[in-house]
């Protein structure tokens, strides 16, 4: 073959390719990626704790927002260092966003299951207060 026609057919698979990728991107992942975007853009302006709980404790809340916030929370924030084993005071709101989170009538099981497993592994110190935030969460959902 010459030249021209390997271009010709290489440029054509390459096409058809992004063209498949963006119907993909489009079908599939439309309000992820959107979520995403957001998630970047609330990240740049610097959001605080407070409006992730505002977020999380709006009923009109999306899953995919709450996705959102989840890893803008477990990315961005840390729960404050324990003294001597008992946990400080300013926990406490930390604390209280996992229970919004998981008290929110769009959580499901999936979602509470990923922020249990995320903010565990960003503090294990914190275990059984993750834990134990997260279940009166679940348990509030349920009343």
């Amino acid at each position: 073959m010459n030249q021209t026609t390997v271009i010709i057919i290489l440029a054509t698979v390459l096409l058809i390719l992004v063209a498949s990728l963006i119907f993909l991107a489009a079908k599939l992942g439309g309000d992820k990626i959107a979520a995403s975007a957001a998630a970047k853009e609330a990240a740049e302006r610097g959001v605080t704790l407070d409006d992730l709980f505002t977020v999380a404790s709006d009923p009109s809340t999306s899953k995919n927002k709450l996705f959102s916030i989840l890893r803008m929370f477990s990315t961005n924030f840390r729960l404050p260092p324990k003294k001597d084993g008992v946990a400080p005071d300013e926990a406490k709101e930390y604390l209280n966003f996992i229970t919004a989170l998981a008290s929110h009538k769009n959580a499901d099981a999936k979602l509470i299951a990923f922020m249990s497993n995320e903010l565990k592994k960003k503090n294990p110190e914190y275990v059984r207060e993750i834990e134990a935030y997260e279940q009166k969460g679940t348990l509030k959902s349920r009343s």
